[in-house]
């Protein structure tokens, strides 16, 4: 008898539920997520004030196309993220990448001491993705800024 008035019970609450969804009219948006699948490692040694190459690759994991947008590069050190470079990224489809090379600057303001090479897909957060959370990656190699050489 337990069995028959609780099975009861939860076909009224599963049946509210539905009505109550189907009464909002929410759907589940398909959206596009960014993410940088691979960065290539960066010098060991940089100095303040050039430059230096690094290759990433930036997929869409999603189910929708994102917009045309750009991969952020950042130099991190004790917490503090300093914007260094970026690479343009066209519309991407669900399933397609982009690669390619961009340029970080050790600006000459950066202090002396090691960094973390980080890339962000989707930098200017000009994309609303199912997943805002999986953007980036970190480069195996740290950075060590020094100051320059001076002039002979």
């Amino acid at each position: 008898m337990r069995v028959q008035v609780f099975a009861a019970a939860l076909a009224v609450v599963f049946t509210g539920s539905a009505i109550a969804f189907a009464a909002t009219g929410t759907r589940v948006q398909a959206r596009a997520d960014l993410v940088v699948t691979s960065l290539s490692n960066p010098p060991s040694v940089v100095f303040q004030g050039h430059t230096f190459q690094v290759h990433d690759v930036t997929r869409n994991r999603g189910v929708a196309a994102g917009v045309r947008t750009v991969t952020q590069y950042y130099l991190i050190r004790n917490g503090v993220r300093e914007p260094a470079g970026r690479r343009s990224v066209p519309r991407l489809r669900p399933g397609r990448s982009s690669s390619g090379p961009g340029t970080v600057l050790a600006s000459s303001s950066l202090e002396v001491g090691t960094y973390s090479l980080v890339a962000c897909a989707d930098g200017g957060r000009a994309v609303r993705e199912s997943n805002e959370r999986n953007n980036c990656r970190t480069a195996a190699t740290k950075v060590v800024v020094r100051k320059p050489l001076p002039p002979v």
